[in-house]
């Protein structure tokens, strides 16, 4: 009878412990779903962030190509002028 009682008690604390696990996995999903998020919310902002940088500096690197392209052409005519 002592062994019975004892078994049952062990499997009540396995069933508890089981509870208590699933418990766990539940909130440390939940954790990891609130980290995710935030985790993308995060790199949309950097790569938005990014793209307004990198528009800036392509902006920059056209009109310094254009003014480049300018001088070389009147390089060029002021050699064939002389």
């Amino acid at each position: 009878m002592a062994q019975e009682v004892n078994q049952n008690a062990i499997l009540q604390a396995i069933l508890e412990l089981s509870k208590q696990v699933q418990g766990v996995k539940t909130e440390i999903q939940q954790q990891l779903e609130t980290v995710e998020k935030r985790l993308e919310e995060k790199m949309e902002s950097v790569e938005q962030h990014l793209g307004a940088k990198i528009d800036g500096v392509d902006a920059k690197v056209h009109v310094l190509s254009h003014e480049l392209l300018e001088t070389k052409a009147d390089v060029l005519m002021l050699k064939q002028v002389r």
